[in-house]
């Protein structure tokens, strides 16, 4: 049996407790139900489908009597709360085109970040618009008003419209590897099961590291932690990385999904700040 999310399960907690007052009838709260319901159950953590919908059944004449005698409680409006917790605005899971008509493609556009202009950017691709595999990089750039992220489809790497993606995936996971990298001082680091290294200014060259072990965030699925060593045991450094979709490396317009605490990269053991995108 999967093991069950920690925070997903104080989130479906919630939903047992509120399922007896807020039904499927009212537009405010039946997108939350469906989210963190679905939540759950991928989770391993909810109760049989039947026996919510049995729930849900129940709660509705009563449901009905609340909404007409404006009484609905303050436990109701946690469903709302808990889906924006659980649905977050973009995850690094594969995502699917959304609002493109059938007979139209979402156009791949190429060197965003550098031209800043999107007419003058060379389309390099297209993506048929019910795909579901678009792969995002974790980088994004805010141009013209609009938000453009970097994306991998069937091998082609350039940028498209934030608005024309939607996560396929409803669950935050940890990305299998990451590059990461920051300033003052400068560094950067591969986080890869297999083909893990650390870099700096320092070194001739990048040191290749073992990937120790993977910890989650106790309690948190947006916060991960990475422990890595090199073979003489010379850097034993430690990544904490925070899916935020807010870091800034501080030198270009780019923002990044992840945030990075680098640990052991000194003697003194004074933690470095950098970003990181998924490794392509």
């Amino acid at each position: 049996m999967q093991r069950a999310d920690p925070f997903l399960h104080s989130i479906c907690k919630e939903i047992r407790k509120c399922n007896k007052q807020v039904s499927e009838d009212a537009d405010t709260f039946s997108a939350g139900f469906g989210i963190v319901n679905g939540a759950c159950h991928n989770a391993s953590v909810s109760k049989p489908r039947s026996e919510v919908e049995d729930m849900h059944r129940e709660s509705d004449s009563r449901h009905r009597h609340d909404i007409a005698a404006g009484r609905l409680s303050k436990r109701a409006l946690v469903i709302v709360i808990l889906a924006n917790l659980v649905a977050a605005p973009a995850w690094p899971q594969p995502h699917s085109v959304a609002g493109v008509d059938a007979d139209d493609v979402l156009n791949i556009r190429s060197d965003i970040d550098d031209t800043r202009d999107v007419g003058s950017s060379e389309i390099v691709g297209h993506i048929p618009h019910d795909a579901t595999d678009v792969r995002v990089t974790g980088v994004s750039v805010d141009l013209e008003g609009a938000r453009w992220r970097e994306i991998e489809y069937h091998g082609t790497i350039g940028w498209v419209n934030e608005r024309y993606l939607r996560p396929t995936s409803l669950l935050l996971q940890p990305p299998q590897a990451l590059h990461c990298a920051g300033t003052e001082p400068f560094w950067d680091i591969t986080i890869d099961g297999t083909d893990s290294t650390f870099n700096s200014p320092d070194l001739d060259a990048p040191i290749r590291l073992d990937y120790l072990r993977f910890e989650p965030g106790i309690g948190r699925t947006d916060l991960w932690g990475h422990y890595l060593s090199s073979v003489d045991g010379v850097y034993s450094p430690t990544v904490i990385v925070r899916y935020t979709e807010a870091c800034s490396d501080g030198m270009s317009d780019l923002t990044y999904d992840y945030e990075a605490f680098l640990l052991g990269l000194g003697a003194s053991g004074a933690p470095a700040y950098g970003c990181c995108s998924i490794k392509r």
